[in-house]
């Protein structure tokens, strides 16, 4: 359920059992082919398709719709949140709902520049709220062992605006894509240890403006979308995070 568009007596009436679920995202650049807000229609798919899953069993926070992206501000269009704005932004929102009675709260994140700053806000809302109990994860890592066979590239083709994230905007907002000006990434990777992906991980990170890391936007091969796996890789996530909210809080009801 989206609890922007529940009323007050009906929001008053559900069990603050229910778990609340935040999805945080970003507008920025997604290469030429996909649009600003495609780590936002990506996070509310997944989130809504759980809800599915679960019987209407969750409340859906709005969208934290502007993340962390001062690595994407030399494109045009990127809009960005510092560290701390973006800390104090999720930071109150959850404890709105928490002053509201839920102990139960999901952060659910769709960009790869929020990860950072989701760990300290794991630890800091744990530290500030004994008493209730936050999961952070973001959708990749949640279904990573569910999603690495849907990968038909090599590490490196699921980055940004990428063979997954490409798909995924296919199968669920295909208006907003144009895949006659997707480009694969061509970057040139200098150590191999630090060749990474959304699947799979570097053996240390260095910071790069990602005009630097790549010149036309993309991390990944969009050349590899299509929109059945789009189909899988929504339903392999959203499974993967009703599995995990069901083992988590199964007495939820």
């Amino acid at each position: 359920m989206q609890w922007s568009q529940l009323r007050r007596h009906q929001l008053d009436a559900m069990s603050r059992q229910t778990p609340v679920v935040l999805p945080v995202a970003a507008t920025e650049q997604h290469g030429k082919h996909l649009p600003f807000n495609t780590d936002c229609v990506i996070g509310e798919a997944i989130a809504r398709r759980t809800d599915e899953l679960l019987d209407d069993g969750l409340l859906i926070l709005p969208t934290q719709q502007i993340g962390c992206s001062e690595h994407h501000m030399r494109f045009v269009g990127s809009l960005t949140l510092t560290h701390e704005t973006f800390r104090r932004c999720v930071t109150d929102t959850v404890d709105s709902v928490i002053r509201h009675g839920f102990r139960r709260v999901l952060i659910l994140n769709s960009h790869g520049g929020n990860q950072a700053i989701n760990g300290v806000l794991g630890e800091q809302l744990g530290q500030t709220y004994p008493n209730v109990e936050i999961l952070v994860t973001s959708w990749w890592q949640a279904a990573n062992a569910a999603l690495r066979p849907i990968q038909e590239g090599p590490p490196g083709s699921v980055g940004h605006a990428c063979e997954f994230e490409t798909s995924v905007m296919l199968a669920v907002a295909p208006d907003l894509v144009d895949m006659s000006l997707a480009e694969d990434d061509g970057i040139q990777h200098r150590v191999e240890s630090m060749h990474f992906d959304l699947m799979h991980g570097a053996a240390a990170s260095c910071y790069r403006p990602f005009d630097v890391l790549s010149g036309n936007g993309v991390y990944g091969k969009p050349s590899l979308a299509s929109v059945e796996k789009g189909q899988r890789i929504l339903e392999a996530a959203a499974t993967a995070i009703q599995t995990l909210i069901a083992e988590f809080w199964p007495d939820r009801d």
